[in-house]
């Protein structure tokens, strides 16, 4: 051995040991990019809706570890529709510095992981939502400054404290000033009626939206904090956040002229703070079971941000409520088998009567089964059920992946709504956007 090393060169021993010292301060580095097409019309006439009948996807996932605690983290998505319409996401982007006091800041954009209830049933409270797809949206971090600190005895602190806010997108709305139209080119999209009936007659709609300057947008603060305690096979945590919703709001004032011809609709978004609370607790019971309980409760401000504006005519506002879910959840995971059941209740009252903005609930009584299962080493299944027994909606999600070669994956696959058609809710609007689709993505 002390031979071996005596017959290097000089100029080995220096190239070993500058290579040593690179190892020792970056420890790990990673970089994938994803590129991917979908057809969703395999069955004619299914999901036949604008912006829904194939796209194009470009990925990016960055991820770095140095022994000296920092952490970087860039995560983009992107993809490009069949009406040219390109939808994007800056879904991460976060540098973390460690200590070895179990204490870590970060700078950046990163989800929280403070409500496995919000995350799982994609409420949206929390983090911002990726809404390309409301079958499986992901979830877009918040923007600000974090702090992490554990204690030796299982508690830990997290908090959040921001002053930038960027709220959720949902790309495709077309906006023409000079004819007064507002339309879709996505199918997550929900442009309003271009047309009312009175007294038998079709009269158009001449929109007029009110921009917002961006810095009364962004210029939006946010404060939160997370306790937690972890402690063998229980943990548990609780939560505070106020900050700005997620999505913006809207008022409406509408007025018409005497003979009718027109109707024109002043819209003005508007941005309401709200206080999210949650706690939630996890018992491992063993390394394949566990079991978890959770509780939210979304309290939003009763008037938005800055002036009020004065409804001079017929004005529409939206009537802010409370929200209040529980949840619970059982989850199983195997060599082979991933198994989920996750219910969720909304305990709040809602009143569809009084409000014509009315923001139906995502949920209200539901239950979801979620299966995934590996049959070989290239092959795998996944089956993903929602039902909300109070409205009868139903997301039903199946996919046969196969590993063609390595990096490459072929995915056979069917999204299907189903909807109380004689009842209106949050999903009977999207009750259309089915897909029964194949897929292909090259990963590297």
């Amino acid at each position: 051995m002390s031979g071996s090393i005596l017959a290097e060169k000089p100029s080995d021993v220096l190239s070993i040991n500058v290579k040593k010292s690179e190892e020792k301060v970056k420890k790990s580095s990673d970089f994938k990019t994803e590129f991917g097409f979908r057809y969703n019309e395999i069955v004619q006439d299914v999901g036949d809706v604008v912006g829904n009948q194939y796209f194009g996807r470009l990925n990016l996932d960055y991820h770095s570890e140095s022994s000296e605690g920092t952490a970087k983290s860039f995560e983009f998505k992107s993809r490009i529709n069949n009406e040219e319409v390109l939808e994007y996401s800056v879904k991460e982007a976060y540098i973390e510095f460690n200590s070895g006091q179990a204490l870590s800041l970060g700078l950046g954009r990163t989800a929280l992981t403070w409500s496995s209830l919000d995350t799982n049933w994609s409420l949206g409270k929390v983090n911002n939502r990726i809404n390309f797809d409301y079958f499986e949206p992901e979830e877009e971090g918040l923007i600000g400054l974090f702090f992490k600190k554990r204690f030796d005895n299982g508690f830990r602190i997290d908090g959040l404290g921001s002053i930038l806010y960027v709220p959720e997108m949902s790309q495709g709305m077309v906006i023409n000033k000079d004819q007064g139209t507002i339309t879709c080119k996505t199918a997550w999209c929900e442009a309003p009626e271009s047309s009312a009936n009175i007294e038998g007659n079709d009269v158009p709609i001449y929109y007029n939206v009110n921009y917002p300057d961006v810095s009364d947008v962004i210029y939006k603060a946010t404060l939160g904090i997370s306790l937690g305690y972890e402690q063998g096979m229980f943990s548990g945590k609780f939560f505070h956040l106020y900050k700005p919703e997620n999505t913006m709001t809207v008022s409406a004032q509408i007025s018409a002229p005497a003979d009718l011809n027109q109707i024109n609709v002043d819209v003005t978004p508007e941005f309401y703070y709200h206080n999210v609370t949650g706690s939630e607790i996890n018992l491992q019971l063993n390394e394949t079971w566990s079991l978890n309980g959770a509780a939210l409760s979304i309290l939003p401000s009763k008037f938005p941000v800055g002036d009020q504006q004065y409804i001079e005519y017929t004005g529409i506002k939206p009537k802010k409520k409370l929200e209040q879910y529980v949840g619970a959840g059982a989850e199983f995971k195997g060599e082979t088998l991933n198994f989920k059941l996750n219910y969720i209740g909304r305990v709040s009252d809602f009143d569809t009567e009084s409000d014509v903005l009315v923001d139906y609930p995502r949920w209200n009584n539901a239950v979801n089964i979620y299966l995934n299962y590996m049959w070989t080493r290239n092959f795998h299944s996944m089956l993903d059920i929602k039902y909300d027994t109070l409205t009868e909606d139903r997301l039903t999600i199946l996919k046969l992946n196969y590993l063609v070669s390595q990096g490459l994956t072929a995915t056979l696959g069917v999204n299907m709504i189903g909807t109380d058609r004689d009842s209106e809710s949050y999903w009977s609007k999207y009750d259309n956007n089915d897909a029964v689709y194949s897929s292909l993505k090259y990963r590297f």
